[in-house]
């Protein structure tokens, strides 16, 4: 093969691989501030009214998909959740027979993909939640925006309930009800530049 014939067919494989690594990607995702978010959970006592903790800390990224649609992954700390109510709550709560918070330190909620305008007009969140290593399907609410930059200028409010049988922690039905209510509050930050 001559040298000139050589350097055409390099260049004909090389050039389309380096024009797909210069086309641009899809728009890179907000990231998720963990400093300003927040969650929390909520239970009721069937006699005393409803006790809510804080998780220690709220962890996530949010991946935009190449069709334009989001998906977000959270994990919440809940070693370091703290209890607004009485200490034996707190010993239960954090106790084998219901978080197990020794055990499985992390929970987490992967949504399915859902379009952008979610989190301006609100409505559903469909994924699923993993807690003490059993995962279920779970349908949030995302409320309507409240600001005119969601997430900057104001949090993005997604809560929803749970069945704590369904995620094996069917201890303490004297006292608890079977809801266990969850509720974010999410801050969100620029992507970092590539």
């Amino acid at each position: 093969m001559n040298p000139r014939a050589g350097l055409v067919l390099a260049a004909s494989l090389l050039l389309p691989a380096a024009a797909a690594a210069q086309a641009p990607g899809p728009e890179p995702a907000p990231q998720l501030d963990s400093q300003q978010s927040r969650a929390t959970i909520e239970v009721d006592l069937r006699v005393g009214g409803r006790v809510e903790g804080v998780f220690g800390r709220l962890e996530g990224e949010l991946e935009r998909l190449p069709g334009g649609q989001l998906k977000v992954s959270v994990r919440l700390d809940a070693q370091g959740l703290v209890l607004d109510g009485p200490e034996w709550m707190a010993r239960s709560m954090r106790s084998p027979k219901f978080l197990d918070v020794q055990a499985h330190p992390w929970i987490h909620f992967r949504s399915a993909p859902f379009e952008p305008a979610l989190v301006e007009a609100g409505g559903v969140m469909a994924g699923e939640l993993e807690l003490r290593e059993v995962r279920r399907p779970v349908r949030f609410e995302v409320d309507p925006e409240s600001c005119d930059a969601p997430g900057y200028d104001c949090d993005i409010h997604v809560s929803g309930e749970v069945s704590r049988r369904e995620f094996g922690m069917d201890a303490y039905r004297v006292w608890l009800k079977d809801e266990v209510g969850f509720d974010f509050r999410v801050r969100l930050r620029q992507p970092e530049p590539r």
